[in-house]
């Protein structure tokens, strides 16, 4: 079945979505798009060919004249909330990019709206779909080195390449609410547990053009007494790392050392896992063999869902993406009160 579905939001990351992810998935058909800015419009009508008339400046426009199954929201966080509430009250599956929301409450309420309507709702946390993130996943599941102890994560990029009035200097919290929100969530999947506690400062780099701190580093403690210690930097002088930062995950036996997406989420360029056990060489392990990763797969994947009604547990249904929304709130909670939060008093 090929499931038919309105695109909302084409700015540059919505667009990118529209010419370089939607149109190589071919469960998917985009049969409307949507975006107040007529410029971005025409830039659909115009690269993709698509017809004035499935173009609109509103999303309600859109629900009342295109006949879809699902909506793909792509447009910044703060619209996310009431565009999938409305989506959801139109009778149509959502696939919405993340950060799915910005707190817990809000997460909750939309997650209970689609199990209200037997609708399926998915967060596009397009880093669990690269094949080192489950590979890594699936050694610390099978407990291939044992019970994981310890985690560090270091994320280094240098993002002050852009002129200042970029729309991205004025993200609300550009390093944990958008590029660590996937280091949030690969968390909870890779470990398989639920975090408890978080303890995060976040600081202004010199000559930073960010609004907000795009700089933090954080210790968290989990459900079953790992505790991650995370570093990331948005404008870091050291080597790039991949976005998703490099992991070493400390277990009895040894070390699993993994990377996954790299400069862009068309190539596997970026994906790697290698593990040394104590004393030992290290040794390179292979990649488990996908369809196709990043956007692509987690796009297919939600069509799979939306023909069988079920979201596979490691695709975040909105649910379960829950928890990495109140991981990511809490961090910022810290940052703000100077202490220690704990992640069920942000949970409702």
């Amino acid at each position: 079945m090929l499931t038919r579905i309105i695109q909302v939001g084409l700015g540059e990351w919505g667009t990118n979505w529209a010419e370089t992810v939607v149109p190589l998935v071919p469960e998917v058909a985009a049969v409307g798009w949507v975006d107040p800015d007529p410029e971005a419009l025409k830039r659909v009508e115009l690269r993709l060919e698509a017809r004035p008339d499935r173009c609109f400046p509103t999303f309600d426009a859109a629900l009342s004249q295109i006949d879809a199954d699902a909506v793909l929201i792509t447009t910044d966080v703060g619209a996310h909330a009431s565009l999938v509430e409305l989506a959801l009250r139109a009778g149509k599956h959502v696939l919405v990019e993340k950060p799915f929301v910005s707190t817990a409450v809000e997460a909750e309420r939309l997650a209970e709206l689609a199990d209200r309507f037997d609708l399926i709702l998915m967060v596009s946390q397009n880093f669990r779909f690269f094949p080192a993130a489950l590979g890594a996943a699936r050694l610390v599941r099978e407990q291939v080195l044992g019970p994981v102890s310890a985690v560090h994560v270091e994320y280094r990029r240098f993002l002050n390449y852009s002129p200042a009035e970029k729309h991205y200097y004025a993200l609300r919290q550009p390093l944990l609410e958008d590029v660590g929100s996937h280091h949030f969530d690969l968390m909870r999947m890779v470990l398989g547990q639920e975090p408890r506690q978080v303890y995060c400062a976040a600081w202004q780099p010199p000559g930073s053009l960010f609004r907000e701190p795009p700089a933090a580093a954080a210790t968290i403690i989990f459900d079953r007494g790992t505790v991650v210690t995370y570093r990331g930097n948005g404008l870091s002088a050291g080597e790039a790392t991949t976005y998703s930062g490099e992991w070493h995950l400390e277990c009895a036996e040894g070390e699993i050392v993994w990377t996954c997406r790299g400069d862009r989420d068309l190539t596997l360029n970026g994906d790697q896992i290698v593990i040394r056990r104590r004393g030992q060489p290290v040794v390179p392990i292979g990649l488990p063999e996908m369809p196709s990763f990043g956007r692509r797969e987690s796009l297919a994947t939600f069509a799979r869902a939306v023909e069988t009604g079920a979201v596979p547990p490691y695709a975040s249904p909105g649910r379960d993406n829950i928890g990495s929304v109140a991981l990511m709130q809490a961090a910022i909670a810290s940052t703000i009160t100077g202490g220690v939060t704990l992640v069920e008093t942000i949970r409702p």
